[in-house]
């Protein structure tokens, strides 16, 4: 006798190993809240049409801060498709499918510096710009291409960079405020001190905040996708970051250097360190990167 077809599992079905009745107060809770208020409904889903004369801008620059260039990363065109490749003699010999199998999240560091070209590297390969035919386009996908991630770089023991805060520059701007690639892929200096006690403490007192080369901080600019996808946004902006640590993850991986994603940490004293307000800009993950 042949068996009977298969019905989908409620998540309150017995047979759905692993699945748990839906707690109903859980939901009224911020997180279930959450998932709730974004989630997308054929029957509940109204026009909406784009105001391109208020889109925001997508790129935030610091003015009259000190600028520090970093070595460039492009090259050779190994992105292809206008890709702006790094050149072949500063990359390992390290495919891809290599570090993918050899990431791991490793928070044991030897203490030893990172190089200004390893961290030009890894900031061109989570985040960086890698096609500039029409829209600029960036080595980690976003929705929309919006780009709402902003990088900011806690620099602990970086060859030829005083410690401190920096923020990623991607662009430069013209005298009259058009977007330059001149002037970009640069680091704009926030703050010159020793932060490892204060991000560790940060890290929800985390020691490898402190004991790492470099921790990077991703924020989301919530307005630059709220714009076009509304509500459903606020998922956007975490999966965009989680795409660009995991580009970091494995760029750290070829460069044969250590690395470990931080998701625990003290929004607010995050926030109050790299000196943005939690509402229009907020952090969202960080990840410590180091030396063996």
């Amino acid at each position: 006798m042949d068996n009977p077809p298969r019905r989908p599992h409620r998540s309150d079905d017995p047979q759905a190993v692993g699945a748990q009745p839906p707690d109903q107060e859980a939901l009224l809770r911020p997180g279930g809240h959450f998932q709730v208020a974004t989630q997308y409904r054929r029957d509940a889903m109204s026009p909406h049409w784009l105001d391109w004369e208020h889109m925001p801008p997508t790129y935030k620059v610091y003015r009259d801060v000190p600028l520090v260039p970093l070595p460039p990363p492009v090259g050779v065109g190994i992105g292809g498709r206008g890709g702006e490749g790094v050149p072949d003699a500063v990359l390992p010999d390290a495919g891809l499918w290599r570090s993918i199998a050899q990431r791991r999240s490793n928070r044991d560091f030897g203490g030893q510096a990172l190089s200004l070209n390893d961290l030009s590297i890894l900031l061109w390969a989570s985040t960086g710009i890698t096609a500039t035919s029409g829209q600029y386009l960036r080595a980690a996908p976003s929705a929309g291409a919006l780009y709402p991630i902003e990088t900011y770089v806690v620099a602990h023991h970086v060859d030829g960079l005083e410690q401190g805060i920096y923020h990623y520059r991607l662009v430069g701007t013209d005298e009259r405020g058009r977007v330059t690639r001149e002037g970009g892929h640069a680091l704009e200096r926030l703050h010159a001190a020793d932060m490892r006690r204060l991000v560790a403490a940060a890290a929800l007192d985390q020691d490898i905040a402190a004991e790492c080369a470099a921790v990077f901080t991703w924020t989301a600019v919530f307005a630059r996708s709220v714009w076009k996808y509304r509500q459903r946004a606020y998922r956007y902006v975490y999966l965009d970051a989680g795409h660009v640590a995991q580009n970091l993850l494995l760029a750290a991986t070829g460069l044969d250097l250590v690395a470990c994603p931080i998701a625990a940490f003290y929004d607010d004293e995050v926030g109050q360190m790299l000196g943005v307000d939690g509402e229009t800009e907020a952090p969202l993950y960080m990840a410590a990167v180091g030396r063996k």
